[in-house]
């Protein structure tokens, strides 16, 4: 019996201990809850052991109680784990999160379990910043086939991927990658059938005709930068090509997407 009494004040010290504690009589510097959690331990344990000691879990009434507790625990542990599922639920439908399995490789499946505008900022900002020519075409170098090539895919994985977004919470992200697809769609549009028609013709001819002079050239002995000039719109598709590495240079365009650097920096990437 005084071994009850001898906890019952070890009890009561530690819950004054923990009161006076957490009383704010003046500013202090928040420190680590160790001392709390290891003081609430020690009251819940003696308490348990004097309730135990009373016999107080024999009584019918509180053996009803703790059993009418198990019960109501399990029902609330249930209701937050329907209401859990739910919100992902939600979250999916409603474009918040996407669930997305990639690649096999040797560890084993990459699941990201993320916002889906944050998915797609991600994926289209390492898509588009391994595309050079968007962002910068060098005329002596880059074949302008090459070029339309990337355009080409550069739009169609933004188009494909513009489903992640909703046009309302994600507005603007929204706005600028309709921009970005109204700009390729325009300039695939205008250049893309002609200059593809006449590249095909000379590789085949393996010659082209000088706009400057008049004269026959031999294409596989020529440099790209020689035989592009030749099409006979390469100004215009040339300032147009000028135009899409503005805009896509723009800061705008390379904070939204999170650009810091370019994976084509050191590399040769079309």
């Amino acid at each position: 019996m005084l071994s009850i009494y001898i906890c019952s004040a070890i009890l009561g010290i530690s819950i004054l201990i923990l009161i006076l504690r957490n009383i704010k009589i003046k500013p202090r510097e928040t420190s680590k809850p160790v001392w709390d959690i290891s003081l609430i331990l020690v009251a819940f344990f003696l308490l348990a052991y004097i309730l135990t000691a009373l016999k107080i879990f024999n009584r019918i009434i509180v053996k009803d109680y703790i059993i009418a507790v198990k019960d109501m625990l399990q029902i609330l542990f249930l209701f937050i784990v329907i209401m859990l599922i739910f919100y992902i639920l939600i979250g999916f439908l409603g474009k918040r999160y996407t669930l997305r399995v990639d690649k096999f490789n040797i560890g084993g499946i990459n699941i990201l379990f993320d916002k889906s505008s944050e998915i797609y900022i991600k994926t289209v900002g390492t898509f588009v910043s391994s595309k050079r020519s968007l962002f910068d075409f060098e005329e002596k170098r880059d074949n302008i086939y090459e070029v339309l090539n990337a355009y080409y895919e550069a739009y169609n994985f933004i188009r494909s991927n513009l489903e992640l977004l909703d046009p309302k919470k994600n507005q603007g992200l929204y706005k600028i990658s309709c921009e970005i697809l109204r700009k390729l769609n325009h300039f695939l549009t205008t250049h893309q059938n002609d200059y593809r028609r006449w590249y095909d013709r000379v590789i085949s001819d393996d010659t082209v005709t000088d706009t400057a002079t008049g004269k026959s050239i031999t294409v596989h002995e020529t440099t790209i930068e020689d035989v592009q000039k030749n099409y006979y719109r390469y100004a215009e598709l040339l300032n147009d090509i000028n135009d899409i590495n503005k805009y896509m240079s723009k800061k705008e365009i390379k904070n939204i997407f999170r650009i810091n650097f370019f994976d084509w920096e050191g590399k040769e990437h079309a």
